[in-house]
């Protein structure tokens, strides 16, 4: 239990208190007083991103908590933590007698345990000094030093070399504290004004806990020769949300006001590298028949974030060769991009969360690497990053360039995007998900995305890959079509322009060996669309000339 300090003369006042320690508590209400409840300030990002991703929300949403039930709650003795436009709740500091007093209040629907999430994992941090700041921004021939690997294995590097570094987009981290962020690796962010807002809900003094850097760094670092993150150019949020001493434990309803504050200020992908399952000694925990993606606090609030059009991408946990042994929350949410860990080799590592979801779905989505990952750290870098919280921030990254190329997507597009792009997704478990993603494959169909491609088609066999894929020579089209009629292809490069087309007035079903048309000097990665009807498929090519 975390001890409070309270003044003495308030001790005298109520021995009582001292002997039956207070515990918070998630308090519900039936509804929302629409003349005397105000409207929480939305900012003008956060509405532009609602009107072209969000899905419908009922409008009293963005209505705070209503006053005097918060006051009625506050007379029956508690002391109120955080208040939740989103849940309709407030948490609440409780003793069982003020408990009870609260639960009879007729505006009062439940009650339960605020639950605690665990510490993030122990980052190893070798004494590196520290470094000169990284030079000014490039956009190719980049160098990127050890983190090479963790891109290279989700084919990245073609993309960022292009230019998508995740500009105009806004990243946010839900973690621990990052510090001032002048280090090699985040000095950018700071010279270039794009650090957008950061805020702390923990009301605890620094702990010197630095988990978040090491995740925004993985995201959105850059320092050539060390560390380069695939969103480097992101704007940036930070919400300090856990508090991380040794045997220090956060609440979730810090989680649940930094989600809040994030959408509020316009975030377009958050990243959240933390998970709640078990818990200290005397808390309240959760069982794996809860991970249902509706139960727990965090899930419901990340959720929700992804229903107002934000990317939620979530570490799978690192639980994976525990006794717990499962995905822990938010990471079961029904739209949250949960994300597990391979090794440098692509294979899954031990520790990380498996699935499925306790009500059967498949989880993680998808995968990176999380072991061996290179990482800032308070005394320069580390090349021993392991834990899925190095792994979900390279997949927020990607998708922070996915909305660079096209700002239309919502949340699910994003997450079946990577899905249907991963290394196998035709097979998808509940080790890797659908695989390890594949950035340049998922670059190219969110270029081409269109009702077409995320509408449902006629049944039949229906499918066009390209090889030799790397092609040193002009690459082909294996094609399988169902039925009889014309094909259309064409051919974009990494920022959604169109770069070739070819038409076929008519082919007859069944099997085809096609030219892809590509353009004169053609280098690298290339993304084709193969329309035949009402039915489109998508891939991607690399041509190494």
């Amino acid at each position: 239990m975390r001890l409070r300090l309270i003044p003495l003369l308030l001790l005298l006042a109520i021995p009582a208190r001292a002997q039956q320690p207070d515990i918070k508590y998630w308090v519900f209400f039936a509804d929302k007083d629409a003349v005397a409840a105000k409207a929480a300030p939305i900012s003008d990002r956060a509405l532009h991103r609602r009107a072209i991703r969000a899905m419908d929300t009922p409008a009293s949403l963005d209505l705070q908590v209503t006053p005097r039930y918060v006051e009625g709650v506050e007379a029956a003795g508690g002391r109120v933590a955080h208040r939740s436009r989103w849940l309709n709740a407030v948490s609440v500091w409780l003793s069982p007698d003020e408990l009870e007093a609260v639960r009879r209040l007729p505006f009062v629907t439940g009650t339960r345990p605020v639950g605690q999430a665990l510490p993030p994992e122990a980052l190893v941090e070798p004494a590196f000094p520290r470094l000169e700041p990284a030079a000014p921004l490039a956009v190719a021939s980049l160098d990127y030093g050890s983190s090479h690997r963790q891109l290279e294995i989700i084919n990245a590097i073609a993309g960022i070399e292009a230019g998508l570094n995740g500009a105009g987009v806004i990243l946010g981290i839900v973690d621990t504290g990052a510090g001032d962020l002048q280090h090699p690796a985040t000095q950018h962010i700071l010279d270039a004004g794009r650090l957008l807002d950061q805020r702390d809900f923990t009301g605890q003094p620094d702990d010197n806990n630095r988990h978040a850097l090491a995740v925004l760094s993985v995201a959105a670092g850059y320092a050539p020769g060390r560390l380069i993150g695939p969103a480097y150019a992101a704007d940036i949020l930070l919400a300090r949300t856990e508090y991380a001493p040794t045997e220090t434990n956060q609440e979730e309803d810090n989680f649940v006001a930094g989600m809040e504050w994030m959408e509020s200020r316009g975030a377009d992908v958050v990243n959240i590298s933390l998970g709640y399952s078990e818990f200290d000694p005397g808390q309240n925990s959760y069982t794996v028949d809860q991970m249902d993606g509706d139960t727990p606090i965090t899930t419901q609030a990340a959720d929700l974030a992804a229903q107002l059009g934000v990317t939620v991408v979530n570490s799978a946990g690192n639980a994976g060769s525990s006794a717990w042994g499962k995905i822990t929350s938010p990471a079961d949410g029904d739209s949250v991009i949960a994300v597990g860990a391979v090794g440098p080799n692509g294979i899954l590592t031990s520790f990380s969360g498996r699935g499925p979801s306790a009500d059967g779905r498949i989880k993680p989505d998808v995968s990176a690497m999380g072991s061996s990952v290179t990482v800032a750290t308070r005394n320069g870098y580390s090349t021993g990053g392991n834990g899925t919280s190095f792994s979900a921030p390279m997949v927020a990254g990607i998708a922070a360039q996915l909305l660079q190329v096209n700002p239309t997507l919502q949340p699910m597009q994003i997450r079946e995007i990577l899905q249907r792009t991963a290394s196998h997704h035709h097979e998808p478990n509940n080790g890797t998900g659908h695989g390890v993603i594949d950035a340049g494959a998922a670059l190219a169909l969110a270029a081409t995305w269109t009702t077409d491609v995320e509408s449902d088609t006629p049944s039949g066999s229906f499918s066009a890959e390209a090889f030799p894929n790397p092609s040193r020579t002009s690459p082909r089209l294996a094609v399988q079509l169902p039925e009889a009629g014309p094909v259309e292809i064409t051919v974009f490069d990494l920022l959604g322009r169109e770069v070739a087309r070819s038409t076929l007035p008519g082919l007859s079903a069944g099997g085809h060996v096609l030219d892809l048309p590509t353009p004169p000097g053609a280098n690298g990665w290339l993304g084709y669309r193969l329309t035949a009807g009402a039915r489109v498929t998508t891939g991607s090519v690399i041509l190494i000339r």
